[in-house]
């Protein structure tokens, strides 16, 4: 009997163990291989760095490998109860063929069907588009099946599992050189150290003097002026400001046009744009005056790109930052992230859907500043009275605002198909719930308050190109100086981005909303330039010089510039 045992167990590991090996393969692919590869190339899109994901992504793998081993093993001995030993083993075999071949699929599909994938923009995907990628995953998958039956047919299931397990450790070794090259070459194992906006301080103000600066994503001027015309109301809450109605964005979105609001530095991509960005902010002007002054500093953006390449000359004066090592990591939601991510890449495109990925929230695995409509709004409401302190006081608020997707109304009622004037009226409701709170404690004529956005909006799909952009750079800029009290003033001057750090200073000096940029005529024919590129196609940037209004596109005039990386 004993004997019997000891030869029995041989026999049953020599069948577990061509499961177990493409059980790893797949687990290893899934979940070591393309939460690696996802963060070398784009290391710069996570707040966290290769030191910090290892540790959650070592765990998810061993848990699916776990569950992968298990599941084998439970096949095995299921079949074993279920029938004769022979007819068992056989059957036990055809699964681990069929194993296989979803794992080959599987690498087919997210390493050789992958380039069509949609972007993550946040924008909701239209699946239906994808006809002609569903169809051709159907035929490899019939390919492969027909292949894995007629091999059966041909040499036995035994031979097939067993030739598929070797496969499969062919497939992972190469999978591993790959990536130890994208590593490798992108740097990946270098430790990052970088400035997370919290949450911390943003319902303080100061008794003495405060500068907040307001953004409202996408916000297009023209479509923002229409509404002041058409709801008396809405002129209402901008009192004391004045609307300069011909501003003009340097680019059309928000990556680049964030650090040239705060700094003035106009990137043309000479540099990788998170060492541009990092620069930019560690010589701001805008934030050595502030320091001169002993202006605490709010940062509260949707993604501070601020990196430690050197040693920053004002970190400690961001109060709101959070800097590594990271603690306190919500490992739930991180998993949940990056499963969203694993299941869009390598489902069947007809599946893809089912990964319920829209965007990439790994940023909600901390306690990070969230830049939600919804979210920011309930904080106003939440938070009737804020914080008071006596040393001056900077905050920098970035909101969702008129962004897509429209899926609020203008009272900010969740809602399934919105349209973009629902979500500007929206926008207005948070600001004015915004200046209200601020007048409510006494904090609204020791205030400098601009409200801009980083850029226009034109109704076009992110996937558009072309002189659709350039509906994308005319956004909204709404000044009021320390005690500034008048209607609604209307400013047709012609004004960019680039004048803001001017602008910036003359408010602190004391000067008034409708006076920064006085030295600006109105009749000269001045020029602006902008800087023109394609969404998700950042390393090809062309300049334009804008004569005239910006709503007409043809008075966008090419320089000659390029600026390529």
């Amino acid at each position: 009997m004993n004997g019997k045992i000891r030869n029995s167990v041989p026999n049953i590991w020599k069948q577990l163990q061509p499961g177990y090996i493409i059980a790893f393969a797949f687990c290893f692919m899934l979940f070591v291989y393309e939460p690696i590869l996802m963060y070398s190339t784009n290391k710069n899109d996570f707040w966290f760095d290769f030191g910090i994901m290892i540790l959650p992504t070592l765990l998810i793998f061993l848990i699916f490998l776990g569950g992968g081993v298990i599941a084998v093993t439970v096949c095995y001995l299921f079949l074993r109860l279920c029938f004769v030993k022979e007819r068992a083993e056989m059957i036990y075999q055809c699964v681990l063929a069929a194993l296989f071949v979803v794992f080959l699929a599987t690498y087919i599909q997210g390493n050789f069907l992958a380039a069509s994938l949609p972007g993550l923009t946040g924008d909701e995907i239209v699946w239906d588009q994808y006809l002609k990628e569903d169809l051709l995953t159907i035929v490899i998958w019939i390919i492969l099946e027909i292949a894995a039956i007629g091999a059966v047919a041909r040499f036995r299931a035994e031979r097939v599992a067993r030739w598929g397990s070797r496969i499969s450790v062919a497939v992972m070794l190469m999978l591993l050189v790959g990536l130890t090259v994208q590593v490798i070459s992108n740097d990946a194992l270098k430790s990052k150290e970088a400035v997370i906006a919290t949450n911390s301080h943003s319902n303080d103000i100061s008794t003495n003097k405060n500068f907040l600066i307001f953004v409202v994503d996408a916000v297009n001027a023209e479509d923002f002026q229409q509404l002041l015309l058409q709801n008396e109301a809405y002129r209402e809450v901008f009192r004391d400001f004045t609307f300069y109605t011909d501003t003009v964005s340097v680019y059309p979105f928000t990556r680049d046009s964030m650090p040239l609001i705060l700094t003035g530095q106009v990137n043309q991509n000479e540099e990788a744009f998170e060492t541009y960005s990092s620069e930019a902010y560690n010589n701001s002007e805008l934030f050595a005056r502030l320091t001169e002054e002993n202006y605490d500093i709010g940062l509260y953006m949707d993604s501070l790109t601020w990196y430690g390449e050197k040693p920053y000359t004002v970190i400690n004066d961001i109060r709101n930052r959070t800097a590594s090592p990271y603690e306190n990591i919500d490992l739930y939601i991180y998993f949940r992230q990056e499963l969203k991510y694993v299941l869009f890449k390598y489902l069947p495109y007809a599946y893809k859907q089912y990964s319920q990925i829209e965007g990439l929230d790994f940023k909600r695995a901390l306690e990070q500043y969230d830049y939600d409509d919804v979210t920011v709004y309930d904080n106003i409401l939440s938070h009737p009275e804020l914080t008071q302190t006596n040393r001056n006081l900077f905050q920098f608020i970035h909101i969702e605002g008129a962004h897509l997707p429209f899926e609020i109304d203008e009272n900010l009622n969740p809602i399934e198909k919105g349209t973009y004037r629902q979500k500007i009226e929206a926008s207005i409701k948070i600001m004015d719930a915004y200046l209200t709170r601020l007048k409510n404690n006494g904090a609204y004529d020791n205030s400098i308050i601009i409200i801009l956005a980083d850029h226009g909006y034109y109704d076009v799909d992110h996937s558009s190109h072309g002189d659709e952009v350039f509906a994308r750079y005319h956004p909204i800029l709404l000044i009021k100086g320390f005690g500034e009290e008048h209607e609604l003033i209307e400013s047709d001057i012609p004004v960019s981005h680039l004048d803001l750090m001017d602008a910036y200073m003359d408010l602190l000096d004391g000067k008034k909303g409708s006076e920064v940029f006085a030295h600006i005529r109105r009749d000269e024919n001045r020029k602006r330039k902008v800087i023109w590129y394609e969404y998700l196609k950042e390393d090809h940037m062309i300049e334009y010089e804008l004569e005239g209004s910006p709503d007409d596109w043809s008075n966008f005039k090419p320089t000659g510039n390029v600026f390529d990386r």
